[in-house]
């Protein structure tokens, strides 16, 4: 099973793929080492949240935060 920072993970190197952005153009839009996008999108590091919103930016997006469900559609508090 996915967790959810994997999903997200998942979800910003599918939007660097459709915007057809190298880890290397991605690096020098958020200013860090080519080598780090590479280790972030391997799951070997985790970006602080600084470099996170930078990267989620550098791709054209934003972070939203909501309340998760369970599968019964139940309000989920963890």
């Amino acid at each position: 099973m996915i967790n959810g920072y994997e999903l997200m993970v998942s979800q910003l190197i599918q939007r660097r793929h459709e915007l057809d952005i190298s880890q290397e153009e991605l690096s020098f839009r958020i200013g860090c080492a080519k080598s780090l996008i590479h280790k972030w999108e391997q799951y070997k590091r985790v970006p602080s949240g600084f470099m996170l919103g930078c990267w989620v930016e550098a791709l054209g997006l934003e972070i939203k935060v909501h309340i998760k469900e369970d599968e019964g559609g139940q309000a989920s508090l963890m």
